[in-house]
């Protein structure tokens, strides 16, 4: 996630820059809200520089002065501001770089509730405490770590890549929604996210459909960070830990891909059919081979009882004509 943390950072700071939602802004954060160091110092050189008037040229260029990074200077910060995001995407933006600088938080929540637990003489009072702080742990464990930026990242990140030639289905189903959102109000009565064959698509699913059919901001930005945090809350109540795979591409680089790659309104209704009827065909043979399994599973047990009632009879002992009858 810190890639994505590291973009709304850019993203909140180029549109302070511009001065598009200052007041949204800076009511909603403070310079130790932000994960990188770069990126709290020039927050704060716009807060000590915002009443002088500057234009947006002249502000990037004084705050540089202030800032005096080597890593900072005026073009990079005026690259800042022409790629700031649209008005309607700076509260998400804001919203992400809050919850980051809330887990990085997480990870010391949890120990005045130990202290207590091990303080008090209630047995009842400590269990309650005791449960708090596991609880406070765990969603420590799943969020911090993916929300610590290095100080030392560079903060030149770089461009996600262009569009594919062709996409598979199921990715175009989910391209076609975020494209076309008013597809979103033909689908999502009757495709579930259970279509798709791998986490990603089936994540990405949900957070589009949802996206779409609010009129909530389409950006590849927020997309992703959903689609990520949905992906940690899973791990979460699973109890399973979040391991990397390399070869999945990274959530901002796919849904970038998604968005800018052409494809025709309304596939998202003619494929999601054919996924549908893929997935019912599926799901018909499992149960299929399953109750097989299971029918032959009982025919067997029931001749093994058989022999096992004949095996006994004829085990039985008989009585010896040799041996008199004591009475």
């Amino acid at each position: 996630m810190a890639d994505l943390i590291m973009r709304a950072e850019h993203g909140i700071l180029g549109a302070l820059l511009t001065g598009d939602q200052a007041d949204l802004i800076t009511n909603t954060l403070t310079a130790d809200d932000f994960g990188h160091p770069a990126h709290a110092a020039i927050y704060g050189a716009i807060l000590d520089l915002q009443y002088a008037g500057y234009d947006t040229n002249t502000l990037t260029t004084a705050v540089a002065a202030v800032v005096d990074r080597p890593d900072v200077d005026a073009t990079w910060l005026q690259q800042l501001a022409a790629a700031a995001p649209d008005g309607a995407d700076v509260r998400p933006y804001a919203q992400i770089v809050m919850q980051a600088a809330f887990d990085r938080d997480t990870a010391d929540l949890a120990l005045p509730y130990h202290a207590a637990a091990e303080t008090t003489a209630d047995p009842q009072e400590r269990s309650h405490l005791a449960r708090v702080a596991a609880a406070l742990d765990a969603r420590a464990a799943a969020f911090a770590p993916a929300a610590a930026i290095d100080p030392e990242q560079d903060i030149q990140l770089t461009a996600p890549t262009g569009a594919a030639l062709e996409l598979h289905r199921e990715d175009a189903v989910i391209a076609d929604i975020l494209q076309h959102p008013e597809q979103a109000k033909a689908v999502a009565s009757w495709l579930h996210s259970d279509v798709f064959t791998i986490e990603q698509r089936r994540l990405t699913f949900e957070v589009a459909i949802s996206t779409a059919y609010h009129g909530d901001p389409i950006d590849p930005v927020i997309l992703a960070w959903e689609v990520e945090r949905n992906r940690s809350l899973n791990l979460l109540h699973h109890h399973r830990p979040q391991l990397p795979d390399p070869r999945i591409e990274p959530d901002y680089t796919y849904i970038g891909r998604l968005l800018t790659t052409a494809v025709a309104v309304g596939t998202a209704v003619t494929v999601g059919h054919s996924l549908v009827e893929a997935h019912v065909a599926a799901t018909l043979a499992l149960s299929a081979a399953a109750a097989a399994e299971r029918a032959l599973h009982r025919g067997h047990t029931v001749e093994m009882a058989h022999i096992e009632v004949r095996l006994e009879a004829h085990q039985m002992p008989q009585p010896s004509a040799d041996r008199p009858i004591e009475l």
